[in-house]
């Protein structure tokens, strides 16, 4: 294989934790917009465990992940809604650390790529 991005486990898993952080928030919004919807059952996009066993596999399974939407079960209103407000708001500052991070990864592996690439950093 070829010296590239996303041609190691490393990158590939900075990569996939971008993508999928970044859809998990997109289900807490969506869980946020409806707090006050009647019958409306919360979701999650849970990968954290899909990941970690792709990475024994190797960069190609990594990117193949794609997590699994769970479904909260129940409800915490009495007009049968799931979304807990305080659950979301630290289900997404947990989501945002984990992409922000994985950003500074990223951008860390490419200020190395550079430094070999050209010789130089910026």
């Amino acid at each position: 294989m070829g010296m590239g991005l996303l041609n190691n486990t490393t990158d590939a898993t900075i990569v996939a934790t971008m993508n999928l952080s970044r859809q998990q928030e997109l289900y807490i919004t969506n869980d946020l917009a409806n707090y006050d919807t009647p019958g409306f059952k919360a979701q999650n996009l849970s990968f954290q465990n899909q990941l970690q066993n792709a990475l024994r596999q190797g960069p190609a399974a990594v990117m193949q992940v794609t997590g699994s939407v769970v479904t909260t079960p129940g409800s915490v209103t009495n007009n049968g809604n799931s979304v807990s407000m305080t659950g979301q708001m630290a289900r997404l500052a947990k989501s945002q650390l984990l992409y922000e991070t994985a950003v500074q990864a990223y951008n860390q592996q490419v200020t190395e790529i550079k430094i070999v690439t050209e010789g130089k950093a910026q």
